[in-house]
């Protein structure tokens, strides 16, 4: 199903509705629990209620089991997970919350690729936020801006991008696998670790113990046998990135983190 089709269910008169934050809450979750409604009129499509067995009608959740009662539902497969950011960049596109230059944004994932230049994506990105400052209200919280920055770096498909992936008995925020089977020739894949801290909370302390934290659980999750078997002859990047609300306040690889396993 491709965005215009599903456009009406979650934007009213150029604003996003509930059924977005929903949308939203499943990608970052990755699941949900709900009723599935076997009909319902046509007249209350757009409403909550309905739009979790919408999805499911139209693939883009399966049943997973049973839970409290309820259906747990899932997103089948990456290919669905991948199309559903597409959903979310499009939504806030769609009601002009956030607009940014796809083509460059592609440019900068492919330099990432082949050249190992990581850093403009992530530095643009936090000027195009501290620009269009609509976005803002929509990321409070790290595993809202993780989805937000999954949503995006998932704009072509040099990497097969996962998040909570059980690496070596921890969970990595971001992994970026390349995808080697298709770019046989790509030169670097990246792990990301993910640090945030509300704006009300945060000192210079606790951000340097996140930085910490944060080598500490890279340096756990290089040595994975499930990162060391698919990153292929890549050479391995390992990314510290710490928020402050909304704002990129670290942006730096980590030490030692260069290095062909």
């Amino acid at each position: 199903i491709d965005y215009n089709k599903l456009r009406y269910l979650i934007t009213i008169d150029k604003r996003l509705n509930g059924n977005f934050s929903r949308l939203k809450g499943i990608i970052f979750d990755q699941e949900i629990i709900s009723k599935i409604e076997k009909s319902f009129p046509v007249s209350d499509l757009t409403k909550q209620e309905n739009f979790i067995s919408l999805l499911y009608y139209f693939g883009l959740l399966t049943i997973q089991g049973e839970k409290r009662g309820k259906y747990l539902l899932t997103i089948p497969n990456l290919t669905i997970l991948n199309l559903m950011y597409g959903y979310i960049r499009s939504g806030f596109e769609d009601v002009d919350i956030f607009k940014i230059d796809m083509w460059e944004l592609s440019d900068m994932i492919t330099n990432m690729a082949y050249d190992g230049n990581w850093k403009p994506f992530f530095k643009y990105l936090s000027e195009q936020i501290e620009k269009q400052t609509a976005i803002r209200d929509y990321l409070n919280g790290e595993k809202v801006v993780q989805g937000f920055l999954l949503a995006y770096l998932n704009v072509v498909d040099y990497y097969i991008t996962q998040s909570e992936t059980e690496l070596n008995k921890g969970y990595s925020d971001i992994f970026m696998e390349p995808f080697v089977s298709k770019y046989s020739d790509l030169q670097y894949s990246y792990l990301i670790e993910l640090k945030y801290i509300s704006r009300s909370e945060y000192s210079e302390k606790k951000q340097q113990k996140k930085i910490q934290d944060a080598q500490e659980q890279l340096d756990q999750y290089m040595k994975s046998d499930r990162v060391k078997n698919s990153i292929g002859s890549t050479q391995l990047i390992k990314i510290i990135l710490v928020y402050k609300g909304w704002e990129l306040i670290y942006c730096e690889e980590a030490v030692g983190s260069n290095l062909e396993l």
